[in-house]
């Protein structure tokens, strides 16, 4: 299915996975949609829903593509159901964020508008619910909190991840801050050591 195509017969695909993208003409790549509303950690090539924030708080809806397993963004896809405009998301006015969970490490960035930080925080919530596994997509919501200086909803999620399985020894780090700036400081004191711990060994 060309990608055009797909996004005049899909509206309510959330994902698509490339399968050709040797045309120097976007609307013609070849795409697969995908029956998923969570991007699992598999790798490939996808163009997904995205949020289009603008200053003045009005959202609009758009497409990006994601490259797995890096996580990696490189261009926003706008169609108005005839014409497709493909530009790198700095070339767009506001913020442009990913509008599907990925269950895959990467840059928060990623989920996160300045402009409005709660459409990338509701996106990230429900896709922690339906997630299996929790770890990557609370992960970025606790950076997203963290950034916010909402620092007990940032430990809430950086504990899930760190329970499950963190990118990093240096979630501890962050973890022991954020139950420092919200006054949990037994908590602090503990992820402070393991950090150290951790630290010493690398």
């Amino acid at each position: 299915m060309k990608l055009i195509q797909a996004f005049v017969e899909c509206p309510e695909t959330s994902i698509f996975r490339v399968i050709g993208s040797e045309d120097s003409d976007y609307s013609n790549w070849e795409v697969e949609p995908l029956t998923l509303d969570i991007l699992m950690e598999e790798e490939g090539f996808y163009i997904v829903k995205a949020k289009n924030i603008l200053p003045d708080g009005k959202v609009q809806d758009c497409y990006l593509d994601i490259s797995l397993l890096e996580r990696i963004n490189d261009l926003v896809y706008f169609f108005d159901g005839a014409n497709l405009r493909v530009d790198y998301s700095f070339n767009f006015n506001g913020d442009v964020i990913c509008a599907v969970p990925i269950d895959c490490f990467g840059v928060y960035e990623l989920f996160y508008s300045k402009i409005n930080p709660s459409v990338g925080i509701d996106i990230l919530k429900v896709g922690l619910t339906n997630s299996t596994r929790k770890s990557a997509i609370a992960e970025d919501l606790g950076y997203i909190f963290r950034d916010e200086k909402q620092y007990g909803d940032a430990a809430k999620m950086f504990q899930i991840s760190v329970d499950e399985g963190p990118s990093s020894y240096f979630l501890y780090g962050e973890l022991a801050a954020c139950y420092m700036e919200s006054g949990q400081t037994e908590k602090g004191k503990e992820y402070e050591r393991l950090f150290a711990q951790n630290n010493e060994m690398h």
